[in-house]
């Protein structure tokens, strides 16, 4: 009954939003989930995460970061709502860049895009339509199985093949060895990854894109969407991430291209802290307490 409850509210909420312009919608929808948010137990973990990435940030920082964490939120929710308005309206709203560096889109080879929870990250996926080439994407399916489906019914607009995270290992290498590019969030922490510095901590990571990137002899590439305003972003390909040496294990090389990718997440949430959906734990417990008692022992 409280699944079917919370579905029906973010029904009618979706209903709202989708009958406003996307400036509209994201302006209501940040309001309303910045008021909300920090009163939700998800207040803690988002605290959490941001006392550990910015310690030296005074608590009047972080309460501000936290508040931007929730009302960006909202707007990554108005930005899911008016997919196919803003890509019908893409001559306006987007700008794409693409590092020199990048060769799979010129040579016909796939790649392994990575991308984080920073900023409208769920954007990222409109560059398979702007580039002209298939794209599977992996997602984390809702806990709420008709939050789920509506989640899932926004998520169709985007012209991507859509993959459930649970054993998604075999489905990329199979996607890969098609010549399919694939697409997946990597700054999450996964209880099966391996441990990988993130803000100067350990944070078990999934090294899965890294080792694909190596399996297949294809590039490992950031992708970063910026929101600017008025409901514009700037879509950018970054370098491609390469193993610190070439002549390193599988392993070791995979553990490499990981830390480095972490650094380009750390860079991207420095730049923007209260763009990052942070609302998951990614550190050891010990860690958090860590942080958490360095504010208590301030006061």
């Amino acid at each position: 009954m409280g699944w079917r409850i919370e579905a029906t509210v973010l029904r009618f909420f979706f209903f709202l939003l989708r009958r406003l312009s996307p400036e509209r919608a994201a302006a209501m929808s940040r309001w309303a989930f910045a008021k909300v948010g920090p009163r939700t137990r998800k207040r803690v973990r988002v605290y959490r995460n941001l006392k550990v990435a910015f310690p030296q940030a005074s608590e009047a920082q972080i309460e501000g970061y936290l508040v931007d964490v929730f009302g960006h939120l909202g707007v990554a929710v108005a930005e899911l709502v008016h997919l196919p308005r803003l890509w019908a309206e893409r001559a306006r709203r987007f700008e794409f860049e693409a590092d020199p560096a990048i060769s799979f889109m010129h040579a016909g080879r796939p790649a392994v895009l990575v991308t984080a929870h920073v900023g409208a990250w769920s954007l990222a996926n409109f560059i398979a339509a702007k580039y002209d080439f298939p794209l599977t994407v992996v997602y984390a399916p809702e806990s709420n199985p008709y939050v789920h489906d509506l989640i899932f019914d926004l998520r169709s607009a985007l012209p991507v093949k859509m993959m459930r995270r649970d054993n998604a290992m075999r489905g990329l290498m199979k996607e890969l060895g098609a010549g399919h590019t694939v697409g997946l969030a990597s700054d999450v922490r996964l209880d099966a990854g391996e441990p990988v510095s993130m803000f100067g901590h350990d944070m078990l990571t999934n090294t899965v894109p890294a080792r694909l990137a190596l399996r297949y002899d294809c590039e490992l590439i950031p992708v970063h969407v910026q929101r600017l305003p008025g409901m514009r972003y700037r879509v950018h390909l970054c370098a491609p991430i390469r193993p610190l040496d070439a002549s390193a294990a599988p392993a070791q090389a995979a553990h490499d291209m990981a830390t480095s990718l972490n650094r380009v997440f750390e860079e991207w949430i420095r730049a923007t802290p209260g763009e990052w959906m942070c609302l998951a734990r990614r550190w050891p417990k010990e860690v958090e307490r860590a942080a958490t008692r360095s504010v208590t022992q301030a006061t």
